[in-house]
């Protein structure tokens, strides 16, 4: 006879809520203090596990930052997506693109002031905004390079180079702003401009049919 939990979905095991608690202590810990004032005694302390507990789930504070970093990254490509793989000038869709980006500089600026901040002396967080410019800009040179060889685009400078003075731009234009949201319109602007010229309105809000 089988046995009555078979098949029955499994939920969270209690490794995987304490490893959740921890990263959630994290987020709260960084709505109220900057990333280097945070302490392995807090994170464990909130997620109510002893401090020689905590390093069964991750192996520094380091670890706990990466994880909660790529989870931004993967709402980065998500929200992204919609501009990076479509064509011509569509500046709903690139709006929405730098709009998300501008939420998670408002929502999660100390996390990401703090890892800018430590990566020349942190191999992991390095690799992860290496990974992360590398994914940007490899997507946006296709792009440019499709609008290019479809007409939808002018030539000019290699397509590679501007995509990541695309990518410094944004990053130095939300890093220590104190209102991300309202550089928006015009990063929008500039970055439309870097791609296809100065553009008659009408042209400048649709994507390619």
């Amino acid at each position: 006879m089988s046995s009555p939990t078979t098949g029955r979905r499994r939920g969270p095991s209690k490794g995987d809520l304490r490893e959740r608690a921890i990263l959630d202590t994290a987020r709260e810990l960084l709505r109220r203090k900057p990333l280097a004032e945070i302490t392995i005694d807090e994170l464990a302390g909130g997620a109510q596990i002893s401090r020689s507990s905590f390093y069964f789930y991750f192996d520094s504070k380091t670890a706990v930052v990466v994880a909660l970093l790529h989870g931004l990254s993967a709402e980065v490509s998500r929200d992204t997506g919609p501009w990076l793989d479509g064509t011509g000038p569509d500046r709903a869709a690139l709006r929405q693109s730098i709009a998300s980006l501008a939420a998670l500089w408002r929502d999660h600026g100390r996390l990401l002031t703090g890892a800018l901040a430590a990566a020349p002396g942190c191999p992991p967080i390095a690799e992860w905004r290496a990974g992360l410019r590398r994914g940007h800009v490899e997507r946006l040179t296709a792009r440019i390079e499709r609008d290019r060889a479809a007409g939808l685009a002018p030539g000019g400078p290699s397509a590679r180079v501007l995509a990541e003075l695309a990518d410094d731009l944004q990053l130095a234009a939300f890093a220590g702003a104190t209102d991300p949201e309202g550089l928006v319109d015009d990063l929008v602007t500039v970055e439309l401009r870097m791609m296809y010229g100065d553009l008659p309105p009408e042209e400048a809000t649709v994507g390619a049919p």
